[in-house]
């Protein structure tokens, strides 16, 4: 009588390194097919299913988009938005790993927002649901960056050829892990302006050299908004991701160089799509908002999209899956 194989581990979604070309577009096509189902097909998806979001920082779109995400495929939702509402935040200080174990005994799923970087990796070791990384430290972001990335491919019919042009600094999470897709999707070129002080990282460097995608940097965003088919901009304006909310600074207003309004736009002469994953500061002007180049609303609601397709995918098996 044959031995029954070991039973599968849960499907974590960690890091979009594990993500290749083909995968990539699984995802792009995943997403579009449940956007194009009847709300009430859609809402039997994942009936009876529980997603907890455990949200360490504060988040306005991921949180609520990955909430509204499990809304829409018909899972319930609970979970925290404060830690300071926990265990894990007051005088207990409990791990990161109780606090996963614990809820992994009563969800199906578990969405992750942590300030520490690898917090996701650390979390996936000890759960015996699903997790899903909305955002580890400095290390990775998968859901904004396959969102962003699908809503590239929408706009330009595909990032395959195409130069792209990222504004703000290249480690912060967003910005890394939507260079991890685009190198898996290979466009023709990637052009950074880095935030003042900080560089392109090395392990980015590595992975379009290995990829064949070239890389340059500018010096103005008038030169990305000129000579790119599409610009995506965090400015420059950031906390230190690896620090609770409470210990923050305040930063500086953002430097010319870096900002977008409508003014500037004019003057370069094209209706460039600008993506921004938020939050808005100053670096792009409310001016900007009603122009066709304004893309970062319509932005959101594919990541809300892309959000369902990655927990439809940990939570169901391939044959179930619309598409």
């Amino acid at each position: 009588m044959t031995k029954p194989g070991p039973t599968p581990g849960p499907r974590h979604l960690i890091s979009v390194k594990e993500i290749d070309r083909e995968r990539a577009h699984r995802f792009f096509d995943l997403a579009a097919a449940l956007r194009a189902l009847p709300a009430e097909e859609c809402a039997r998806l994942l009936a009876r299913k529980v997603v907890a979001t455990a949200f360490y920082q504060p988040s306005t779109r991921t949180r609520i988009a990955f909430e509204a995400a499990a809304a829409r495929l018909g899972a319930a939702r609970v979970g925290f938005a404060d830690v300071k509402t926990t265990r894990a935040g007051d005088f207990y200080q409990e791990s990161l790993e109780d606090v996963v174990a614990n809820l992994g005994s009563l969800v199906d799923a578990l969405v992750l927002r942590h300030f520490e970087s690898g917090a996701a990796a650390r979390a996936a070791a000890v759960s015996p649901v699903p997790v899903v990384n909305a955002g580890d430290g400095y290390n990775e972001h998968p859901s904004q960056a396959l969102g962003d990335v699908w809503t590239m491919h929408q706009l330009l019919g595909g990032v395959t050829g195409a130069r792209i042009g990222l504004l703000g600094n290249p480690t912060i999470r967003s910005l890394h892990s939507i260079s991890f897709v685009l190198a898996a999707l290979a466009p023709a070129e990637v052009v950074f302006l880095p935030a003042p002080g900080t560089e392109v990282p090395e392990d980015t460097r590595k992975l379009f050299e290995a990829a064949g995608v070239r890389w340059s940097e500018a010096e103005h965003v008038a030169d990305l908004l000129a000579g790119c088919d599409l610009v995506e901009t965090i400015g420059t304006r950031h906390p230190d991701h690896n620090l609770p909310h409470d210990k923050q600074s305040v930063p500086e207003r953002t430097p010319e160089r870096y900002r977008i309004d409508a003014a500037l736009l004019r003057r370069v002469g094209r209706d460039v799509p600008v993506l921004h994953p938020g939050p808005r500061t100053d670096e792009i002007d409310t001016d900007v908002d009603a122009l066709p180049a304004a893309q970062y609303l319509p932005q959101v609601t594919n990541g809300m999209w892309m959000k369902a397709a990655m927990l439809a995918s940990v939570l169901l098996t391939d044959d179930r899956l619309p598409g």
